[in-house]
């Protein structure tokens, strides 16, 4: 294996490089933060929302097998 030295110019493009690869990586990551947080709080409000829905249907008074409109006819008349 063979190293050879940079030239000053190939030093600066190498390091530019790196610079843009790090801004790059900087703003996915601050994306991604952005992205989970909106994710994290949809999560809250649906969470939010089955617990209305649930508070909205569950009746602690009836079991959950009764039917809200009372026991079934007894025949036909």
């Amino acid at each position: 294996m063979r190293l050879t030295l940079l030239t000053p110019d190939q030093a600066r493009a190498v390091g530019a490089a790196l610079d843009r690869l790090a801004a790059w990586w900087r703003r996915l990551r601050e994306q991604f933060t952005a992205l989970a947080r909106r994710v994290i709080d949809t999560a809250r409000d649906l969470t939010r929302l089955a617990d209305l829905a649930h508070a909205a249907v569950h009746r602690p008074d009836r079991p959950a097998w009764a039917s809200p409109y009372g026991p079934a006819p007894k025949g036909h008349r």
